[in-house]
Order: C-alpha cells, then structure tokens, then sequence
C-alpha cells in the first residue's frame, strides 16, 4: 500500500459521518396519503385524483400566514381552498369548492345546469399558463361549527371535472378528472 493510501485511512471514519449529517440537510419527506377522516378541526385536505392519493400543504409562512387548507363560511356561503404539497409533482395544484345555502351538515350537489348558481368546484395548474376544470359532484357536510372556540367545517367530496373550454392547454393538465374518496377538516377562517 502506498504511504498516502495509509494517511488517508485515518480519514474514512470522518468521510462516513458527512454523508450521514448530508441525510439530516435533506430529509426524506412522508408519502402522500389521503388524511383520516376526522372532524375536530385538524386542518386537514385529501383526495384522489384519477385515483393518485393528493394531499393538501399544511404548512405556514414564515410570518405565520396559514398557507393551506382554509374554510371561509359567511351568510350560507362555504368556500374551500387546498394547494398540493409543493413537494409532490403532478399537474393538478389546486381545489377549489364553493357552496352557497349552506346551513349544516347535509348533501350539496356542486355544478351541473340543474344547480343554484354559486355551487362551484373547480381545479387548477399552478403554471404560469393556467388550465381551469370545472366539476360536477357531490359535498357532504358531517360538521359546521361556526358558534365554539374553534368553529371547524368537516365532511367528503366526490366530483368529475373537464377543462373549461376557454383554458389553455398545458402540457400534463389531463382533459378529463375523477375525484374520489375526498375528505376535508378545516377550521374556519371567521
């Protein structure tokens, strides 16, 4: 062995520990998953898309601003807003669902011709060429809180979207959406 190779075999134990301190600059994220169904306020947001698990950011600013999920509810109107991990790709990056007539846990039909106006659902890329789709389903309320300490909106959702005919096309942006198995437990923003 040659008297560098010797002087460098001191060196090895330290070589090790940098690439395990290099694991801890860089942790490896959870897997998406769909969150428990609860209803107590756990600011929680899932769903699948085209039967791929989406799972909403909840994280904050650093001036403490919630990023997402939020639930706003004035004079009957509900509207829910949930952003995609930024961590996970894919080209759906936004949820949205408005109702209106919202009065406490009950079936709301979201979009479709047939609906009161103000029943909305729709999805959106976070591109700088924005694709919209517009959706047809179902909202369930299991909860609507808006009198206690901590007034929370809980329940599930299902819909099928399609791009709006005005949207750009962008690459990615499927035509056509299922989502299923949507569940959301949100405290209220007041």
């Amino acid at each position: 062995m040659s008297k560098r190779l010797l002087l460098l075999l001191p060196l090895l134990p330290l070589l090790a520990s940098c690439e395990d301190a290099t694991a801890d600059l860089y942790p490896t994220l959870p897997p998406v998953h769909l969150p428990a169904e609860s209803r107590i306020g756990a600011n929680t947001f899932g769903c699948r898309v085209n039967g791929q698990p989406w799972e909403a950011s909840n994280s904050r600013t650093l001036d403490g601003r919630v990023l997402t999920p939020t639930a706003r509810y004035y004079h009957g109107e509900l509207r829910l807003d949930a952003f995609r991990r930024l961590q996970v790709e894919g080209p759906i990056t936004t949820v949205s669902l408005r109702a209106t007539r919202v009065n406490g846990p009950s079936v709301y039909a979201l979009g479709g011709p047939a609906e009161p106006a103000g029943r909305t659902a729709a999805l959106a890329t976070g591109t700088r060429e924005r694709a919209y789709a517009a959706g047809i389903g179902t909202l369930i309320i299991t909860r609507l809180d808006t009198t206690g300490a901590h007034p929370v909106v809980a329940g599930r959702f299902e819909l099928h979207a399609s791009l709006t005919p005005d949207a750009p096309r962008v690459a990615g942006f499927p035509a056509q959406v299922r989502i299923t198995e949507g569940r959301f437990d949100i405290e209220l923003n007041r």
